[in-house]
């Protein structure tokens, strides 16, 4: 299906662009721009990933509003960010997409940025706003329909650096490669209600695991989030905060019943902004490549990163000094090119051992807690 709809969408394009070739980036005047339209529709590290882009935008041109077309699941994430003013979410590929796309047409934006869409989708919608302007990806079959497209500086540039290229070719970077989560007002204060209710009182060290992801060749054994969660409660009597969706509760609620201590499975029982904010009370944070690792770097919760397929250099902790990742690809693995979602075996998330976060935890996190006095 996707390749038919890449192929329609090809032909279609192709046939707009011949009547009406996109205009080159080099005639727009920022001056003149009112309203920009940013598209991030993809996953929740996606979305966070495009918050330093959005905000050096916003930096260099104060005056532009800017509007965000979102993942259903994670808008929710922009919702409370004050570089952005409008928020649409992206319904998937149903009917509600005609609809969506007269709302976008009816804002009659200056520029349209897809800092990471779905394709066709994405490149198709940011026509189909009227835009004369639109900025994307080199990498996209349909970049022959863009006034723009950025390709990036090497096959290890960090996914932030690749959304920044997008917003450097109008004048807008930034040294400040943070991620940014807002919460609306009381949001924590929700959270440690929700915590003081599940272990009696708001624990002194709470520590978070993530044990699970999108695919499971991104899984770190479930025996070792045990073992390594029998060492954090023996060692510092950590009660563990567990971050999972209703799809993979069950994997979640089984490391949980082996634990030695007290512990909270989010299993989908709570919002996504509600979850942020039970991580915002961890001092620690054990994770998969997944979206939750970056939600907890975004809240600037230490996180140690368990990264098996992909690089840290393209999708690990990035520009700030409280993330680090662990990685054995490497070491273990000679299949070039990675075989992703088709390996049989995920060798190189089994070659981490749990000595080796262990000694990470004591080594690299360990003297920051003690040096923070909490």
């Amino acid at each position: 299906m996707h390749k038919f709809l890449m192929k329609l969408a090809c032909l279609y394009l192709s046939h707009r662009v011949r009547r009406r070739p996109p205009r080159p980036l080099s005639g727009l005047d920022t001056g003149q721009v009112r309203r920009v339209l940013l598209i991030s529709n993809t996953a929740l590290g996606d979305t966070l990933f495009s918050t330093p882009a959005i905000r050096a935008l916003k930096e260099r041109y104060p005056t532009w509003e800017l509007e965000v077309l979102a993942h259903r699941m994670f808008g929710d994430l922009l919702a409370h960010n004050p570089h952005v003013g409008r928020i649409y979410t992206y319904p998937g590929r149903n009917r509600r997409l005609l609809a969506l796309a007269r709302d976008l047409r009816r804002r009659g934006y200056d520029l349209v940025i897809i800092l990471h869409g779905n394709d066709p989708e994405a490149t198709l919608l940011a026509h189909l706003t009227g835009s004369p302007y639109i900025i994307g990806s080199a990498g996209s079959p349909l970049a022959f329909a863009y006034s723009a497209a950025v390709s990036p500086a090497g096959p290890y540039e960090h996914a932030i650096e690749r959304r920044l290229n997008y917003v450097r070719l109008l004048g807008a970077g930034t040294e400040d490669k943070r991620m940014d989560l807002f919460f609306p007002p009381g949001e924590t204060d929700r959270a440690a209600a929700i915590l003081k209710e599940n272990f009696g009182a708001l624990p002194p060290l709470l520590m978070a695991f993530h044990p699970t992801g999108s695919d499971p060749y991104k899984w770190w054994p479930a025996a070792s989030f045990v073992n390594l969660g029998n060492f954090l409660y023996e060692s510092y009597q950590a009660p563990l905060l567990i971050i999972s969706g209703q799809g993979d509760r069950e994997q979640a609620e089984a490391i949980a019943a082996k634990l030695p201590g007290p512990s909270l499975v989010t299993g989908g029982h709570f919002p996504l902004l509600t979850v942020a904010a039970l991580m915002s009370h961890c001092r620690l944070l054990v994770a998969n490549d997944s979206g939750p690792l970056h939600l907890g770097l975004a809240l600037g919760v230490p996180s140690i990163g368990l990264l098996g397929a992909d690089a840290p250099r393209r999708v690990g902790p990035y520009g700030v000094d409280w993330g680090i990742a662990l990685h054995k690809r490497e070491e273990v693995c000679t299949q070039t090119p990675c075989m992703l979602k088709k390996c049989p075996k995920n060798i190189c998330m089994e070659a981490i051992e749990v000595a080796d976060v262990v000694e990470m935890i004591k080594t690299w996190w360990e003297p920051r807690w003690l040096a923070s006095g909490s």
